[in-house]
């Protein structure tokens, strides 16, 4: 069993998308059984709460645009992908980007376009036509004993902030194999059982070619950008397969 991460894309209008093309190009061809597309594939700059009217730029983002961006990247990817002889089975996790829609449409300056600006009809109900399975932001999908969810928290927290720490910090206080994404440092690590049982933690890092002003140049510096793939996959436990953008755009550009 062979499962493939498509870690954070944050796709917006104008985005360079050929290593989308080059990630399909190279499943097709290594053909895991389970692709789980990690969350953020759409960036949705437009309803960020970061940026306010009079900001930089922000008369220039719309809604509209950002969404056909990450659909035309989507249905490239989609059709890269499959063949009358390989249709993998595709999840979808809803990550904290596509989750500003949500917010956004219940906030008082757009509550009156809500029903316009709803999840489930903008992606979720599209993705599930095109035979992508999707789920809710933070809802945890275990598949062959590892738990995927865009990020997880803490447990042991009051808050719903994403677990920080590090890798085996995170396994002690989920107690699980997970693979999240959300952040853009890729942490990998594992911690073992009284039985000799390997637990996996992965925190996949990114996979997109820019650099982010927040993030500053160290951080930038830091997020592995990628695809990754997990071969021989059973019971929580698996042997990790790093395929890097620069790889992708190598070997699998036409």
């Amino acid at each position: 069993m062979k499962h493939a991460m498509i870690p954070d894309t944050q796709i917006y209008p104008g985005s360079d998308v050929t290593h989308i093309a080059a990630a399909a190009r190279y499943l097709r061809k290594h053909k895991p059984e389970k692709i789980i597309l990690i969350g953020d594939w759409w960036d949705m700059p437009s309803v960020s709460s970061y940026d306010k009217p009079g900001d930089k730029g922000w008369e220039d983002k719309c809604v509209e645009a950002d969404l056909d961006a990450g659909w035309s990247a989507m249905r490239m990817f989609l059709r890269g992908l499959r063949t009358s002889k390989y249709d993998p089975e595709i999840h979808y996790l809803v990550g904290n980007h596509e989750e500003r829609i949500v917010r956004a449409s219940n906030s008082a300056d757009l509550r009156r376009i809500g029903s316009l600006l709803n999840l489930e009809k903008v992606i979720l109900n599209p993705l599930n036509a095109l035979g992508v399975t999707t789920h809710p932001f933070l809802t945890i999908l275990e598949l062959d004993g590892i738990c995927y969810s865009h990020y997880f928290v803490n447990p042991t927290s009051l808050f719903s902030n994403a677990i920080g720490g590090t890798i085996e910090s995170k396994l002690k206080n989920l107690g699980h194999s997970f693979t999240m994404g959300h952040q853009q440092k890729k942490q990998t690590g594992e911690i073992y059982t009284c039985t000799g049982k390997r637990r996996r933690g992965l925190v996949c890092g990114r996979f997109y070619p820019d650099y982010h002003d927040y993030l500053g140049p160290q951080k930038n510096a830091q997020s592995w950008s990628g695809i990754l793939l997990k071969h021989e996959v059973f019971d929580g436990d698996y042997d990790l397969m790093e395929v890097s953008m620069d790889y992708l755009l190598k070997e699998y550009t036409s």
